[in-house]
């Protein structure tokens, strides 16, 4: 019988395939307990990386899609934006903080190139990136590519507005 936990525990670049989740299915309790420990042992970066990876490649997109329209608060937001909600994309842009400072971060805007860096950016002209526990690193100068999982919907905080567009980022070049 198959381990009831498993298809939960296993990283989803192994489920993805019907004949890996198929064999994943056949396991023995021993067999995925056994799997799941060496799983918990891989180093958290490459864990991350392993969970990241989608079963085809990242969907690149850009703050020409995702600025398209005029924004306003509780509007429908255009097919070709909510599309891209929980899909792992590419996205370039400025790496901006969030809060002044000279620290290696583990959040940071990511600011549509195209809105010049001057001025305050539009809520649709950047997206707030935060990296795995534990990761930081430095603001990196110039147009970066930031690959992760997107979310795309208007997050308030007490009552305002505050962002639209979320991206869990697993990698920024």
């Amino acid at each position: 019988p198959a381990h009831p936990a498993l298809p939960f525990a296993i990283p989803a670049i192994v489920t993805s395939s019907p004949r890996g989740l198929q064999a994943i299915r056949n396991l023995t309790p021993a067999a995925s307990d056994g799997m799941l420990a060496a799983v918990r042992a891989l180093p958290s970066t490459l864990l991350i990386g392993l969970l990241a990876l989608p079963g085809t490649d990242p969907e690149k997109t850009s703050f020409s899609v995702l600025a398209s329209f005029d924004y306003t608060e509780g509007m429908t937001l255009p097919k070709e934006v909510t599309n891209l909600d929980e899909k792992v994309v590419v996205l370039s842009g400025f790496m901006r903080r969030e809060v002044p400072g000279s620290n290696p971060v583990n959040t940071f805007l990511l600011v549509s190139d195209g809105c010049g860096c001057s001025g305050m950016p539009k809520l649709n002209e950047l997206a707030f990136c935060t990296l795995p526990d534990d990761v930081t690193m430095d603001i990196k100068p110039g147009i970066v590519n930031v690959t992760g999982k997107l979310y795309v919907g208007e997050e308030k905080e007490d009552g305002v507005v505050v962002m639209l567009y979320q991206i869990d980022a697993d990698d920024v070049k």
